[in-house]
């Protein structure tokens, strides 16, 4: 029992800092181009995981259909999602842009049942169904009508999007590669698919940026996408995928509070009602879909 704590500690410890990562994105879109931002951290990203990935890496046997599908995941779920994410924060809301972020794990499930066959019950799309609607109510700011999307809306869709595709092909991918292989080299080919949409001429003005931006961008890179991702891979085997996948919901409320207390930004009625909405129609799909595998 003592352990299941220390396990649910450590992924709650992600889960927040998964959240935190919406405030501090906006904060970070302010002084740098979301394509650099993307860059840089990838760049560390990649520093940390050669340290905790080298060996097993070393040890994999590719052949070239392993290296066409890890390009294409590298390029769908790296760079195109760590661009659109801080690309995303320059037109809305953290908390607006984690409530869209958080119909990912159904947005997943979706893609599997096309993918791999999978059938899904009625609570699944009934589920599914109530979580789009708070979406929904978020976006329209609580009108029923067909919602003005506007482009920050769209790219934070498009992040949700690439993420949950990203997902499927790692499910695939693992059947044949380690999911440490798996992860270095989807990052090495999203760095390499971010070299041509990154403005190269004004590069320079980044070296005139305050350290402790560069400090914030660090420090996000290395604790949120790599220490995180790894302590959260490592830990989800104890208490199976869909308890921890369950945990994300907590996402859009940790965005909240972050939002509150660094960017003064109050939380909105509709937001949280929204948020509620969200969490239910994610317990719901998830929740009977743990207890029909029990």
């Amino acid at each position: 029992m003592n352990r299941n704590w220390i396990t649910y500690l450590i992924l709650l410890f992600c889960v927040v800092a998964w959240g935190s990562n919406f405030v501090f994105g906006s904060i970070l879109v302010n002084k740098f181009d979301p394509s650099l931002i993307a860059f840089f951290r990838l760049i560390f990203i990649l520093i940390f995981l050669i340290f905790m990935t080298f060996r097993t890496v070393k040890e994999s046997k590719l052949n070239m259909h392993h290296w066409l599908w890890l390009a294409v995941a590298g390029f769908i779920g790296i760079s195109i999602n760590q661009w659109s994410f801080y690309a995303s924060l320059q037109y809305t809301e953290p908390v607006s842009a984690a409530l869209i972020l958080a119909l990912s794990p159904i947005v997943t499930a979706l893609l599997s049942t096309y993918w791999f066959q999978e059938k899904k019950s009625f609570h699944f799309w009934s589920g599914s169904f109530v979580a789009l609607l708070g979406v929904w109510l978020v976006i329209t700011k609580g009108s029923l009508l067909v919602p003005s999307i506007g482009k920050g809306e769209l790219l934070i869709g498009l992040t949700m999007l690439s993420f949950s595709i990203f997902l499927v092909f790692v499910q695939q991918l693992s059947k044949s590669i380690h999911p440490a292989t798996i992860t270095w080299y989807s990052n090495v080919f999203g760095l390499v698919g971010l070299l041509p949409f990154i403005p190269w001429r004004n590069t320079y003005l980044v070296w005139d940026i305050p350290y402790s931006y560069w400090l914030l961008l660090i420090l996000t890179a290395i604790i949120m996408h790599g220490l995180c991702t790894y302590l959260w891979n490592n830990s989800i085997y104890k208490v199976g995928a869909t308890k921890a996948a369950l945990l994300l919901n907590l996402e859009p409320f940790i965005a909240m509070v972050f939002a509150l207390v660094i960017l003064g930004h109050g939380i909105k009625t509709l937001q949280l009602i929204g948020a509620l909405i969200i969490v239910v129609g994610i317990t719901l799909s998830f929740r009977t879909q743990s207890m029909a595998s029990r």
